[in-house]
């Protein structure tokens, strides 16, 4: 969850840096590292980074919880660690490791403002008025075995991160003979006939006997097998339903909006673009343009290579920027440009499109927020304190009726749970906590034992009692027989479907005209229109393996495969050459495309060079003790 929260909490470049640095460091893996020669505990040395086990097995806890969801609750370490996992994990902390400090010596420095501001707008940290709420940072912060400080120090270097590898991204541009091949390969079209021999018109299946009805449902026995059930009783608490009793105090008001000013006082913000260059002679000619009257977004494109999506940097406040931007932003007027301004991550030009003035709000004109965040944080807080007497009711031996009566709370009883929520009918069941964490400790828990007091969502608890449990089974063919007779049928139906395609398109081959063949199969022809080989740019209905065979032959020749509902076989008629000339709009967005996939290819490399510039060594000795 952390994980989820320090990527939510950044700006794309965050999100694009750590997947990027995972993506590389699993191509490479630790192979190329040194192995051994560390002294003391130590999992691995980066420079002079050491990375404690506890981290290690910390980071690799928290992947093997996404797992689970995934694979089911039944994943083990065993299987994680053959899958790679350990290295895997191991290689991300490596790779951080490595930005870190190429950042650090860059000179890199994250604010305290920018990293309180970030952790305020993060929505993991939301109560359910949509406001930042302390208690539930700090629950957060418990349940995921952090402390605060940790997790500030972690979030700093994910900024400091996105901020060096920002340094190289600009600048990069796609060649344009690189853009016309690609173009071309994805824009050529396409024009068949076709005709379907559809399922539905195999009429001539006979009705099947009970023999064929048996081994049918006995060579398909997984499409008529229940999936296993479980039987349970739930305790569930949320605050939502607290929050109807709490009192709100015009103290408690006063003193949240002290405690809260700065969320009301607003600092001047200005939104702002930039372009950065890579050196002196290419800013001047940029400025140059932009003084003759060049709009900023072409001068951004023709001189810095930046698509316009990449300029903007929103609202920012002055604490946001370096102080050499800083000064250069604040001092201009709306609509203004900047001369030239150098920092440590390049040249600069920066442009001011508007201003917000700063803003103090006064209690009144807060009263109604403040009110429904006292609420919200005093639910909260009744929350965490009904679920510690319950906690302590079932420590002490009670069972989950006897708790739930004694604090006056709701049970709930679901006689057949699936692990997709389910009930026996196959129906959703309303009601269940939320969070995927429900369902998974409702399949982990052994039959008539209790789980442990859980968190349920953002702002709830559950505990949970497995009444019983009722195993996967094969249904027994006569609760089931209509479907399997209409799988049967279907089955048949779409193999006469395929010999009856089979014998068209052995006619067309022998020179029979298309038309004639369909014709005299009592089938229309049926003309596409111009189509593409991708197959989420539309290729009018038809099968991606039919489309892929129209791209793999010569005009006039035929082909079949199978579809959703039968076969289709097909003649190309046409090909028609992509036209870039008339597609500008897709050229530059396919430019821009390849150049993101380059400044890519930039940070692997980088991280690769990083490397031979901070050695890597890891202790696998203490990787394998761990593990």
């Amino acid at each position: 969850m952390l994980e989820a929260i320090r990527k939510r909490s950044a700006s794309f470049v965050v999100k694009l840096l750590l997947g990027l640095l995972i993506l590389s460091f699993g191509v490479w893996g630790v192979g190329d590292t040194i192995r051994g020669g560390i002294g003391g505990t130590s999992v691995a040395k980066i420079g002079t980074i050491e990375l404690q086990p506890q981290d290690l097995s910390r980071d690799f806890q928290r992947e093997m919880s996404r797992l689970r969801q995934v694979f089911g609750p039944g994943f083990d370490q065993e299987q994680a660690r053959s899958m790679g996992l350990v290295n895997s994990v191991l290689d991300g902390m490596i790779s951080r490791a490595l930005f870190d400090l190429a950042a650090d010596d860059l000179g890199v420095a994250i604010s305290d403002e920018l990293v309180l501001k970030r952790i305020r707008e993060n929505r993991a940290f939301f109560n359910m008025l949509g406001a930042f709420d302390r208690q539930r940072f700090q629950q957060v912060m418990q349940n995921n075995g952090w402390t605060e400080g940790g997790y500030i120090a972690q979030l700093r270097g994910d900024l400091g991160r996105a901020v060096y590898v920002s340094s190289i991204e600009k600048g990069v541009t796609a060649p344009r003979s690189l853009v016309e091949s690609v173009y071309a390969y994805r824009q050529e079209q396409r024009v068949a006939d076709t005709i379907l021999i559809a399922d539905r018109d195999m009429t001539a299946i006979a009705e099947p006997d009970d023999a064929a009805l048996v081994t049918f449902h006995k060579e398909h026995a997984d499409r008529f097998t229940a999936p296993e059930y479980r039987a349970l009783t739930v305790v569930s608490l949320k605050a939502e339903d607290l929050i109807k009793d709490v009192a709100v105090s015009d103290e408690m008001i006063a003193a949240l909006f002290d405690e809260r000013s700065d969320e009301f006082n607003k600092p001047e913000q200005r939104r702002v673009r930039q372009m950065v260059l890579p050196d002196e002679a290419a800013v001047k000619k940029a400025h140059q343009a932009l003084v003759d009257g060049g709009s900023f977004a072409e001068v951004a494109k023709d001189i810095a290579g930046a698509d316009e999506a990449t300029l903007d940097l929103g609202l920012v406040q002055r604490e946001h920027l370096l102080p050499e931007l800083a000064d250069a932003v604040f001092g201009l007027s709306k609509d203004g440009f900047s001369e030239p301004v150098e920092s440590p991550l390049g040249w600069h030009i920066l442009k001011v499109l508007d201003i917000e003035a700063p803003r103090e709000q006064t209690l009144d004109e807060v009263r109604g927020q403040l009110i429904e965040i006292a609420a919200s944080e005093k639910a909260t807080e009744d929350l965490f304190e009904l679920a510690n007497r319950l906690e302590d009711q079932l420590g002490g031996g009670a069972t989950l009726e006897e708790g739930a009566s004694a604090l006056n709370l709701k049970l709930l009883k679901f006689p057949a749970v699936d692990r997709r929520g389910r009930d026996a009918a196959g129906k959703l069941i309303s009601g269940l906590p939320e969070g995927d964490q429900f369902l998974s400790t409702a399949f982990d828990v052994a039959e008539n034992n209790d789980s442990s007091l859980t968190e349920a969502g953002t702002d709830g608890y559950f505990v949970l009692r497995v009444d019983g449990v009722t195993a996967p089974a094969l249904r027994p063919l006569d609760t089931v027989r209509i479907e399997v007779t209409a799988n049967w049928k279907a089955e048949k139906q779409a193999e006469a479907a395929g010999k009856a395609a089979e014998g068209l398109l052995e006619k067309v081959k022998v020179g029979t005209e298309f038309s004639a063949v369909a014709a005299g199969a009592g089938l229309e022809v049926t003309t596409t229109a111009p189509f593409l080989r991708r197959p989420d740019e539309g290729a009018q209905g038809l099968p991606q393996a039919l489309v892929g065979k129209l791209y793999d032959v010569r005009l006039g020749e035929a082909v079949m495969a199978r579809g959703v509902n039968g076969y289709h076989v097909a003649r190309l008629v046409e090909v028609r050459p992509a036209d870039m000339a008339a597609d500008k709009q897709g050229f530059g967005e396919l430019s821009d495309e390849i150049a993101n996939s380059l400044r890519n290819d930039l940070v692997i490399q980088l991280g690769a060079a990083l490397r031979d510039r901070f050695p890597v060594i890891v202790n696998q000795q203490a990787v394998d003790q761990l593990f």
